[in-house]
Formats: structure tokens, C-alpha cells, sequence
């Protein structure tokens, strides 16, 4: 059975991510080689990604790979990551980390951000009231591990999307504006799996700047997220810039990738 890094590699409104996304494969390249895992790439649309946000077309992960030619049965565990990260020439293998779990780092760096999706959410749609979704037990979904049984969430996931897509996109574009997929995928996980794994903050540092993450080291001068994160994720960061941070990360560590 053969383990996949997915990758949603989708312009929609990020003109600049054919440009970085060089960047992140050169690193998850590497990766996948040393642990002998497949990489997939959607860079096509399903449909119009203003109509269904590229977040949300990634969750046809199993048909897509089907589609491409993988027999369902011959897949393992597929971890779904955000094309705008670089994961680090050391980085343990993600999959033996997270065993046969969904899995995922906690996000608990914007607090207003977080408990404001939350509440929004939760508060349109009342199956998710008694759902025991905080700040404190809130993931990422930049870096996610789905287990061997993750179709089947999968397809929870895109019914509840086909189900309730014309409130969900005034959520996302005029009434709520936070996030996409990421607040409801974390109540529908906590739904259906009832008990997740929750990794090591390294497989997701997310909002380097936020987090002044990219400050040198006082010890050695080399930047902090480069020296204490395994999967560097660079959000939080404006989209004209994002290009520019992850080519000169590249130049400083890419002898480490021979």
C-alpha cells in the first residue's frame, strides 16, 4: 500500500503560488524520496474555485486518486498539505508519526480569529452545538493525516458541502469571512472520529511573521523556524511577499537537500 502526500495546488485568487510552489516541492521531493511516498498534485479545478473554494475540491482526494489510476485498495494513508510549506531535510516520516489516526497540529495562535469562526459556525448550524470544538483543541488544516478509513469522512465532508453549499459560501465571502473549510472540517472530524491525534506543533509552524518565527537565534543566528519546526508553513503572509520568503529559505538550506 502506498502512502500520498496530496497536494492542492490551485491559483484561484494567489496569482503568485505557480512561482512558490517551486520552493515547496523542491523540499517535499526530497521528502517523499527519502521515505519512498507518492506525491499527487491537484493543479487542476474541479469547477470554477469561486464557486467551490480549492480548500474544499481537495476533500475528492480519493477520486481524484482513482481517477489517476490508483486502485483504492493500493492506498494507505493520505496526508492532504498546503502547497505554501517546506518541510525540513530531517523531518521524521509524518505517516509513522501519526499512525492510523486523523491527525493534525493544534492552531492556537489567533485567538479572536479561532473562538470567531467557532462560534459562527457553530451557531448556524445546530448539529454542531454539542460538538466539543474550542481554541484548545482546534487543528490546522494546512498539514493533515488522514487514516486508512479516510474516505469515508471524505464523503461525509462533501455531502455536508453539497448539502449546505449556499450557506456555507455566504459564510466564507460576506457574512462571517473566517475561513473556508477549516472550521466545519474541524467540527465534521470531531464527529465522525470522536477521538483525534493531535502532533507535535513542528509538523505545522504556521504564521512565521505573526509568531516572529523568523528572528534569528541569539546562539547561532540561524532563524528560529528553520532550527526548532519540521514543516515550515508560510500563511499569514501576503501573497505578493510569500514568493520571495520561500526562495531565500530555499538558498539558505538547500545544500542540506543533496
Amino acid at each position: 500500500m502506498r502512502n500520498i502526500l496530496f497536494f492542492t495546488s490551485l491559483k484561484a485568487n494567489d496569482p503568485n503560488l505557480d512561482a512558490y510552489k517551486e520552493w515547496s516541492l523542491l523540499t517535499w521531493k526530497y521528502y517523499a524520496k527519502k521515505y519512498d511516498l507518492d506525491i499527487f498534485i491537484l493543479d487542476q479545478p474541479l469547477c470554477d474555485t469561486e464557486l467551490m473554494r480549492p480548500t474544499w475540491q481537495r476533500w475528492y482526494v480519493y477520486d481524484l486518486l482513482e481517477a489517476s489510476g490508483y486502485n483504492i485498495d493500493d492506498i494507505g494513508q493520505v496526508a492532504l498539505i498546503d502547497i505554501d510549506t517546506m518541510v525540513r531535510w530531517d523531518t521524521p516520516n509524518i505517516f509513522e508519526v501519526a499512525g492510523d489516526n486523523y491527525s493534525g497540529v493544534i492552531d492556537d495562535i489567533s485567538l479572536e480569529w479561532i473562538n470567531n469562526s467557532i462560534d459562527g459556525y457553530r451557531f448556524h448550524f445546530p448539529q454542531f452545538k454539542d460538538i466539543d470544538l474550542t481554541w484548545t483543541n482546534y487543528i490546522n488544516n494546512g498539514v493533515l493525516v488522514l487514516p486508512k478509513t479516510g474516505r469515508e469522512f471524505c464523503k461525509t465532508v462533501i455531502d455536508f458541502y453539497n448539502k449546505n453549499v449556499d450557506k456555507l459560501r455566504d459564510l466564507q465571502h460576506n457574512s462571517l469571512k473566517k475561513g473556508t473549510d477549516q472550521t466545519p472540517i474541524n467540527f465534521l472530524a470531531k464527529q465522525h472520529f470522536g477521538q483525534l491525534n493531535y502532533i507535535s506543533k513542528k509538523f505545522n509552524m504556521s504564521q512565521l511573521i505573526m509568531t516572529h518565527a523568523m528572528s534569528p537565534s541569539i546562539l547561532d543566528g540561524q532563524p528560529i523556524f528553520i532550527k526548532h519546526g519540521f514543516i515550515w508553513h508560510f500563511n499569514g503572509i501576503p501573497r505578493e511577499q510569500r514568493n520571495d520568503y520561500m526562495m531565500q529559505t530555499w538558498k539558505q538550506i538547500k545544500t542540506k537537500y543533496i
